[in-house]
């Protein structure tokens, strides 16, 4: 027998907190799911064009590695 596993995201309210115990509230009544909070961390990206400079160079040093 192999588990399920989805991952949902829920609007949030004032605070991740309010949120989490709003979902937890609608669910546990009829125990339709086991709720999980877990903060995702802000990803520090750029702009496209960096991350296509930045795929191209990945690229470039691949092959300049691999002669």
């Amino acid at each position: 027998m192999s588990d399920e596993y989805w991952i949902i995201s829920v609007p949030g309210k004032s605070t991740p907190q309010q949120s989490y115990n709003d979902v937890c509230n609608a669910t546990a009544r009829d125990q339709l799911s086991q709720n999980n909070m877990f903060n995702i961390p802000d990803l520090k990206v750029g702009t496209l064009d960096s991350l296509v400079a930045l795929s191209d160079d990945l690229a470039r040093l691949d092959t300049y590695i691999e002669g």
